[in-house]
């Protein structure tokens, strides 16, 4: 019987190997074998030989992708590595050469993709550039570009600073990969890792260490404010916190610390202050502030980091994990999965809180209001909106067996159909295709 996406010849990306402990290449190559079960005929492309800058290479991908003769690209895990796929002259295989249309998933597109664009990543406010304004409206607003998010925090902050109207862009809400909704279907081994309250994710303690500009007396200060601001109001967006204090300074002040989103200092600061500063201080304070004690695994970033996180926070770690063939057995066997979505996300959430569910597990997070406007008030059961919040939701499930198994096996069965990688491939490609447009 042919499947949903039969007859679509499809170019996916592969992201070279290492990058990101070569999760993301993996993602992608399950993602491009769930396209391949779906009917699709699928060409992968390796982004290395284009990060490289092999002009054999290149050639070669080229000759061979004009043979495929492909009727949409689809870059995975992420749009991100479409904009990788340049030729050494710059220009992009995909858009200028194939001039296909291109579906552009984004993960963190507010703080990924301006980085990438804008190729210049000043450490301080005297090594910045500028344009960025321009040269983003004029990578990102092309016509064969069709942009989804997954995060409409994101899409409401690009449309605000003039960089992309709101209306070109789709939501939806991140899926399961396929391996975590394989695993739903399995029975783990009752002791493989097995825990009560469990923390899975990454803190960047030597990284936000590191960055110069928190020398800088007035964005050290900054950077004080919003953390506490947003450590007494968990519900808010550092994204939000930030361009509030940004919005506060006199003009002078802006334009000395070049605070303003037409500098590439601007673009760097908000993801560094972001990923490394926001993601490390606001997760060990929420894991601090549990009452129970907790086991965390992980860290595979910086794995130097785990004698302090021992010695200084008193966090029981434990081990990395395999994505892909340990963290869905830690997710299953935990009673609690505790997490704090990566801050990168606004109102979203991660493909992590998908997979949990898909693999029938239960995770608890801090409150994304595009989650609950998804799924309705289920959310509200596995969502906390202050630390003190979370170790009630977190009593009460080690309490009540019955009611984690009933809510668990509910947002299972949705993820599982509403909201598998599948799922989303078939509505992006075949159901509602803008790209056909």
């Amino acid at each position: 019987m042919p499947g949903p996406l039969s007859g679509l010849r499809i170019v996916i990306t592969l992201p070279p190997h290492p990058w990101f402990g070569g999760v993301d290449y993996n993602f992608a190559v399950e993602m491009s074998e769930e396209l391949r079960t779906l009917g699709a005929e699928v060409f992968d492309l390796d982004v290395a030989g284009f990060h490289s800058g092999n002009a054999n290479y290149i050639a070669g991908a080229i000759e061979a992708l004009k043979a495929f003769r492909p009727d949409v690209a689809l870059p995975l895990p992420n749009a991100l590595y479409a904009l990788l796929c340049v030729t050494r002259d710059g220009k992009n295989v995909l858009r200028d050469i194939l001039q296909i249309p291109t579906v552009m998933l984004w993960d963190h597109g507010l703080l990924q993709l301006p980085r990438q664009i804008l190729n210049h990543l000043p450490m301080t406010p005297a090594e910045s550039g500028g344009d960025a304004i321009r040269r983003l409206r004029q990578e990102l607003n092309h016509a064969l570009f069709f942009h989804y998010s997954p995060d409409r925090g994101h899409i409401a902050a690009l449309d605000q600073l003039g960089v992309m109207q709101a209306s070109k862009v789709e939501f939806f809400l991140q899926p399961a990969y396929p391996n975590f909704v394989r695993y739903g279907y399995r029975t783990p081994l009752s002791n493989a890792f097995r825990t009560r309250v469990a923390f899975a994710g990454n803190v960047y303690l030597q990284a936000a260490k590191d960055l110069p500009f928190r020398n800088l007396p007035l964005l050290a200060g900054i950077e004080s404010r919003v953390l506490a601001a947003k450590k007494s109001r968990l519900t808010e967006c550092l994204w939000d916190l930030i361009m509030g204090e940004i919005s506060a300074l006199d003009k002078p002040t802006r334009k000395e610390l070049r605070l303003d989103a037409d500098s590439t200092f601007f673009w760097n600061f908000m993801h560094e202050e972001i990923e490394m500063v926001g993601n490390t201080d606001v997760r060990l304070s929420v894991l601090t502030g549990l009452k129970r004690e907790y086991e965390f695994y992980g860290n595979f970033v910086e794995p130097k980091s785990v004698d302090t996180l021992r010695s200084q926070y008193r966090i029981q770690f434990r081990k990395c994990l395999d994505y892909f063939t340990e963290l869905p057995l830690l997710f299953m066997n935990s009673d609690v999965m505790v997490d704090v979505i990566n801050l990168g996300y606004n109102t979203g959430i991660s493909p992590k809180v998908m997979g949990c569910f898909a693999c029938g597990g239960l995770v608890l997070f801090d409150y994304k209001d595009d989650f609950l406007k998804t799924m309705g008030d289920v959310a509200n059961q596995v969502m906390y909106r202050s630390v003190d919040h979370l170790n009630t939701l977190v009593d009460e499930y080690l309490t009540d067996p019955r009611k984690r198994r009933d809510v668990s096996r509910y947002l299972q069965h949705r993820v599982a159909t509403e909201f598998s990688f599948a799922a989303l491939a078939k509505h992006v490609l075949v159901d509602k295709p803008v790209w056909k447009r």
